[in-house]
């Protein structure tokens, strides 16, 4: 009787372990407001405008939602900034210095810099005689951070509890040149 019990244990274990896999997915998670739309286009020092993205960069982030803008800060230079909500999709979100990278960029030097409510990373690059900089850091509405792990841990936490520990986490980069995919319509 007492082995028949066990095996009954490990089939229900296992049953309710298939159920929980397959109805998990499909619940909505808390505190899943769209926190994108709420970056403003224009302020009182800066004026921006948004740049669509293009169709592989959609199936890059495979349901992860992303903005790209134009800035012009007032008395400043044109910078291009690109905002990543991986709730959708956590692998689409990264350090953006792979992407440099894989672009021909070679890091010359970088340090971290203090923010409001926490820390960027601040690189300087080149490729082919061309500098360029680029901040970035990881966002979760209270603080920044630029810890790849601190965000995937974050993330998985998130998802395993449907949102209950706490709010999602974005990656924002923004870079000094203007890339060659904006084009000459963009914030005068």
């Amino acid at each position: 009787m007492k082995k028949k019990s066990k095996k009954m244990f490990l089939y229900g274990a296992a049953g309710f372990a298939v159920v929980v896999t397959l109805i998990w997915p499909m619940l909505p998670m808390v505190g899943g407001e769209d926190r994108l739309s709420s970056i403003p286009m224009s302020g009182p020092d800066f004026e921006s405008r948004e740049v669509k993205l293009k169709e592989h960069e959609i199936r890059f982030l495979d349901g992860a939602q992303a903005i790209q803008r134009i800035i012009k800060p007032r008395g400043g230079s044109k910078l291009s900034m690109s905002v990543i909500d991986g709730s959708g999709n956590r692998h689409a979100v990264h350090d953006p210095s792979y992407c440099f990278a894989g672009g021909g960029w070679k890091m010359v030097q970088q340090r971290e810099v203090a923010l409001s409510s926490g820390k960027a990373l601040l690189m300087s690059l080149s490729k082919e005689g061309q500098m360029m900089e680029a901040m970035w850091f990881f966002d979760d509405g209270h603080q920044q951070f630029t810890s790849s792990v601190t965000y995937w841990l974050r993330a998985s936490l998130r998802r395993a509890t449907r949102g209950w520990s706490g709010p999602r986490s974005w990656s924002c980069f923004e870079q000094s040149r203007v890339s060659r995919w904006i084009g000459k319509d963009s914030v005068k």
